[in-house]
């Protein structure tokens, strides 16, 4: 079976711009031509460009592949560790925003003259942030 490069990014759920782009920066390699001169994808092209795609949908940098679509663990390990960290920041801010919603943030009375409830007009800081005092 061959492909056309439209065929080939339909096929891999990306555009036409992106199979171009993989070609100029080295992750994959150009096809060979049809008579008329089309490019001819084949299986190995679509496995190789279903694996890149499937690594960035990861967060793997596209710096981090090889031009042989491999990942080395530690990238692997280190985009593992940055999502999981991610995963922390937003599970601390869920519990914030939960927090506040409950009432319990301890927010109350903090700036009341700046948010004196729904529907009231807002009053301006009396001070800008970072002014000494």
């Amino acid at each position: 079976m061959a492909w056309s490069t439209r065929e080939l990014a339909e096929l891999a759920g990306t555009t036409v711009n992106t199979v171009r782009y993989y070609h100029r920066v080295g992750l994959l390699e150009e096809p060979g031509r049809r008579s008329n001169g089309y490019k001819e994808y084949g299986p190995q092209e679509l496995a190789r460009l279903v694996r890149i795609r499937r690594l960035v949908e990861l967060g793997v940098p596209l710096a981090r592949i090889g031009s042989d679509g491999a990942v080395l663990p530690e990238t692997l390990r280190q985009v593992d560790a940055d999502l999981a960290a991610d995963i922390e920041r937003l599970n601390r801010a869920r519990t914030g925003i939960a927090a506040i919603l409950r009432g319990s943030a301890g927010l109350e009375g903090v700036c009341p003259e700046s948010h004196p409830g729904p529907g009231a007009p807002r009053q301006p800081f009396s001070k800008p942030i970072g002014a000494g005092g």
